[in-house]
């Protein structure tokens, strides 16, 4: 049996549904934008295939903290520690004679900078 002029391009749309490797982005856009919703739909597939496939992919997940993290977290702490301390030890002199007691806040600061951190230690 001869097809008809009718049947002529409902089969062009068929062949023209199935997506292919070589189709360029600007083909597929007019595709999405088509008239013929099983071309659209066409697309619409292959799009959500990509996606799927994207989304499947194992990526890698950091696990931690960076390598600098607890030396500057325990640097912290010693550093006010040792603030505090040469504070009491050089009766009041030292570390900075000029701020007087506010050396103790700046030991403590260091301090709890440190403690802040280890929140944040995994």
């Amino acid at each position: 049996m001869a097809k008809s002029a009718d049947d002529a391009p409902d089969a062009k749309a068929e062949a023209d549904a199935t997506p292919s490797t070589t189709t360029s982005t600007s083909s597929a856009a007019r595709s999405k934008r088509s008239g013929d919703p099983r071309r659209r739909a066409a697309v619409k597939d292959a799009e959500e295939a990509a996606e799927a496939k994207s989304r499947h992919k194992v990526k890698a997940q950091q696990i931690g903290n960076p390598g600098w993290f607890v030396p500057v977290m325990l640097g912290l702490m010693l550093i006010g520690l040792v603030w505090v301390v040469t504070f009491y030890i050089t009766q009041e002199q030292y570390p900075v004679e000029s701020w007087g007691r506010w050396n103790l806040g700046a030991g403590f600061a260091f301090i709890l900078a440190g403690f802040a951190m280890t929140t944040r230690w995994k």
